[in-house]
């Protein structure tokens, strides 16, 4: 059985890391902190990707595992990772001023951060 793969998939993993890249370093110039869901679903990937670096390393436990490796590469799979669960969350969503801060911290405390 030939399994296919999907072109928006094939898309997603040679797109992204060019968008998140050009730039700058992938972890650097979030600026969604204090925004609303509204400002996070116009936002691009590379500023929630950004943002989410920030808010990921308030958690003790991803600091420590970042810090333990030596590398800040560690931290990328947890960002993605908050920046989909944000992304489910907000979409087609009315939260009014709710603010990213909150939804990410429902977002950490639900995958055990």
């Amino acid at each position: 059985m030939k399994k296919i793969i999907s072109p928006a998939l094939i898309m997603f993993f040679l797109v992204i890391p060019f968008v998140v890249y050009a730039g700058g370093r992938w972890y650097d110039n979030g600026t969604l902190h204090s925004a609303s869901i509204a400002e996070w679903n116009r936002a691009t990937y590379a500023n929630k990707l950004a943002t989410a670096v920030d808010m990921a390393l308030s958690s003790p436990k991803i600091k420590t595992k970042v810090k333990n490796s030596g590398s800040i590469d560690t931290l990328r799979p947890f960002a993605i990772e908050l920046v989909s669960c944000i992304d489910e969350a907000a979409a087609g969503q009315d939260y009014g001023n709710t603010e990213v801060a909150e939804v990410a911290a429902i977002c950490m405390i639900s995958m055990g951060w």
